[in-house]
């Protein structure tokens, strides 16, 4: 099976990268409703741009409620850290039939934190119910359980977020992230053509990133 012959190589790479800097991966879905993914058109428009930058848009109502029961409006980008949690759900992903999954950009999480600051890129922690619950706008360093369950199957997963700041322009939670922090490419097994994703790769000046159909 294609998807299994993939799914080894990538743990290998991953394996291999992440012990140094940390990856993490953000998914992009077809007509996406979460607000832990990101529509597919925006991978999509980055692919075809041939700036080195992935450009991404940070979203709210992220994480817990507040102790008045107010979402947090603090924009954030939500990712999935690369480890065995994650091989695991990658691996039930691959016998799914669902096709929601359009892409997911694989992150080095050194990166993140050099480009955003170390205290705005989080290990997401599940909510103990004890004490206070935070402000809203902490709200997003913190998950409930159950909130998790509309992931499957990725829903066990260790979760990483990076709080996006403002533009000074218009107020806007979008950012360019620049290609170092880039290390690769889940994409669609079915229509994946390797030569012509290589060229548009080459284009925007990114020989090293690594490409895995897994989707």
């Amino acid at each position: 099976m294609v998807c299994m012959k993939e799914l080894t190589r990538f743990r290998r790479w991953a394996g291999h990268n992440r012990k140094r800097r940390g990856l993490l991966c953000h998914f992009y879905e077809t007509d996406s409703k979460k607000q832990y993914y990101t529509e597919s058109g925006y991978a999509y428009f980055n692919l075809f741009s041939e700036i080195p930058d992935w450009i991404i848009r940070g979203t709210t109502d992220h994480g817990m409620r507040s102790e008045r029961g107010k979402t947090c409006q603090t924009p954030v980008l939500n990712c999935y850290q690369i480890d065995n949690e994650f091989y695991e759900a990658l691996e039930s992903r691959c016998n799914d039939t669902s096709k929601k999954y359009e892409m997911g950009i694989v992150l080095s999480k050194s990166e993140l934190k050099n480009y955003f600051g170390s205290d705005d890129v989080v290990d997401v922690e599940l909510w103990k119910f004890k004490g206070p619950r935070p402000a809203p706008p902490d709200c997003w360093r913190y998950d409930v359980w159950q909130g998790r369950k509309r992931l499957i199957p990725f829903n066990k997963c260790n979760v990483v977020r990076a709080k996006i700041p403002e533009s000074g322009l218009y107020g806007l939670p979008i950012k360019a992230i620049p290609s170092a922090a880039v290390m690769a490419l889940i994409v669609k097994e079915e229509g994946y053509a390797e030569k012509a994703l290589s060229k548009l790769l080459e284009q925007k000046g990114w020989k090293e990133v690594e490409v895995f159909p897994l989707l």
